[in-house]
């Protein structure tokens, strides 16, 4: 096969109708170039006055990077009104060497609803089987308001900062949310876990109060976590949702203050721990200890029994 190098100035790079590829550049394509040249064509549509790139996007921003001017290419022609053909050379083209991001799965599936008016129906059979989907319209739906995710909290999924099921959970929750919670990723890191109870702490306060869900950040004692220069943003991620759930949670958290408070004053070894029920729904307490001979055995008994003189023991078993 013949193929022509194409003028740079001949593409028209700026229209992103068939863009796939969430990040435009990356390094190890401009390194190849840049080593021993472009070694596969970029594939481009006839156009009115210029050419379109339909495979190739990372390709055509490196050579540009690098200053050359031509772009060794495929020509495809297809008939107007059938460009959903050319999208899905993109689609296998991305696909023959590479798994998709998320991110680029949800821009593939509102593209071909939004742009190439593919039907629901089709979409669901055909195309997201090929993106690693279960065919389930749930799937299409999820990914299709990932798409219209806030830029800000889709650049932390890329980052790893977010997980994908916490920003679907985000995507359903109005664009005021979604600004502030991109803004509060900006001070805090939270893991898995701590989105996951985040979020749904927020879900709560807006289902109870019939607010939004970002009013509680706004509260006195989580803008004084967030300022602190001493924390770290891990630490104001645990910091933040600790403060969320006390105020859900308001006479519990009173409650545990009070036990690990009563705890303190008995004095005992670290390596002794005394817990009371969940809730503190009974007054049990239990006591938990590891020793490695006899002798922490006796030293952890004689504090126990001296323990069990102090005053401060009834305590532990009135919390209410």
């Amino acid at each position: 096969m013949i193929l022509p190098e194409i003028a740079l100035d001949e593409i028209d790079c700026r229209n992103e109708t068939f863009r796939i590829t969430e990040e435009l550049d990356f390094p190890p394509v401009l390194k190849s170039l840049q080593e021993i040249g472009q070694l596969n064509p970029v594939c481009l549509l006839e156009g009115s006055s210029q050419k379109i790139p339909v495979c190739g996007f990372r390709r055509l921003r490196a050579l540009r990077c690098l200053g050359r001017t031509t772009a060794l290419a495929r020509i495809i022609e297809i008939d107007e009104g059938k460009t959903v053909r050319a999208f899905s050379l993109a689609i296998w083209d991305n696909l023959s060497h590479r798994q998709l991001e998320p991110l680029e799965k949800a821009r593939v599936l509102a593209k071909l609803k939004n742009v190439f008016r593919v039907p629901d129906s089709e979409i669901v059979r055909a195309y997201l089987p090929c993106l690693g989907l279960a065919p389930h319209e749930s799937n299409l739906n999820a990914y299709l308001a990932l798409e219209g995710v806030h830029p800000e909290l889709k650049r932390c999924l890329a980052e790893g900062r977010l997980t994908l099921s916490s920003i679907e959970t985000l995507a359903a929750m109005p664009g005021r949310t979604q600004d502030r919670f991109a803004a509060l990723l900006s001070k805090i890191r939270l893991s898995a876990s701590l989105q996951r109870k985040t979020l749904s702490l927020l879900e709560y306060f807006a289902a109870m109060n019939k607010s939004q869900p970002e009013e509680p950040l706004d509260a006195p004692e989580i803008s004084a976590i967030l300022e602190n220069p001493k924390l770290s943003a891990f630490q104001k991620g645990e910091k933040l949702q600790d403060a969320l759930y006390r105020m859900k949670n308001p006479r519990l958290s009173q409650a545990a203050e009070l036990f690990a408070a009563n705890r303190q004053r008995l004095g005992l070894p670290g390596s002794v721990q005394i817990s009371g029920s969940q809730f503190f729904e009974n007054p049990g307490v239990r006591v938990e200890f590891d020793v490695p001979n006899a002798g922490r055995f006796r030293d952890i008994a004689a504090a126990l029994e001296k323990a069990a003189q102090s005053p401060d023991l009834e305590s532990l078993f009135d919390i209410k």
